[in-house]
């Protein structure tokens, strides 16, 4: 009976001491839970880390935007009107169609172009790329002489190609020369209409007639003095070489004055 009584009083101590140390350690837990949610809260607050700098929050309140004095008034400059000068121009004050300027100044005052500007059809001619206006009777004197022998055929087409340009109202007339004598296209002594008819007379007597045959010196002198008894407004002198050379050469102080 004491036996059983001591091993009753044997398993109530370990009980005991189990009880107290779990009690302690409880009381031990939650002390260590409640200092450390203190410190935690007395902490400073973590720092917030933002991929972009818009993405931060605004702190400051929005600020009115500032007013900007006023722009100072400037004067507007006063438009002064103009009276239009009028400038009077002669339209007989040009001397020649060839001032060009003149003509040109003319037109942007007056708005008109000068009677002596206006280019004609029954006036012009044109030869070997040579222009000439306001010549109503042309001369045409090519040169025949020997030096000519592979050029003739090509002037003869150029020839003609210019006078078939020309207007019925003008005249022409032409002359070759070489050595020292003229050879004119009938009728001589005399400038015809250009027309189609006169044309293709004279072309078929220089075709035809054994009269120009390239040959022999160049001495247009002759020739130069034929065309001027014919009064022209304008002479087209075609040739290789018109003072020639050796003993056909023609000096150049006599030319001038031919």
């Amino acid at each position: 009976m004491e036996s059983n009584q001591l091993k009753k009083h044997d398993i109530s101590g370990p009980v005991a001491w189990t009880l107290s140390i779990g009690v302690h350690i409880g009381v031990a837990l939650i002390a260590f839970f409640i200092t450390w949610s203190v410190i935690r809260d007395e902490g400073e607050p973590p720092q917030v880390v933002t991929s972009t700098w818009h993405e931060q929050p605004v702190l400051e309140e929005a600020i009115l935007p500032m007013i900007l004095p006023p722009k100072p008034e400037t004067e507007k400059p006063v438009e002064v009107e103009q009276e239009p000068v009028e400038v009077a121009v002669k339209k007989d004050s040009l001397e020649s169609v060839q001032d060009g300027l003149a003509v040109l100044h003319t037109i942007a005052t007056t708005g008109e172009v000068p009677e002596k500007a206006i280019r004609k059809p029954e006036a012009e001619v044109k030869f070997m790329g040579l222009d000439a206006v306001a010549a109503k009777r042309i001369v045409y004197v090519v040169d025949a002489s020997g030096s000519m022998l592979l050029h003739l055929t090509t002037v003869l087409g150029e020839l003609e190609r210019s006078l078939r340009t020309l207007h019925p109202k003008q005249e022409f007339g032409i002359l070759f020369f070489q050595q020292k004598k003229a050879i004119a296209v009938p009728p001589k002594g005399e400038l015809v209409s250009a027309s189609a008819k006169n044309i293709n007379k004279a072309m078929r007597w220089i075709e035809t007639s054994d009269k120009v045959i390239p040959a022999g010196g160049s001495n247009p002198i002759v020739a130069l003095k034929s065309a001027m008894r014919l009064h022209p407004d304008v002479i087209y002198l075609l040739s290789e070489n018109i003072t020639g050379a050796g003993r056909y050469e023609v000096p150049a102080d006599e030319l001038l004055e031919a």
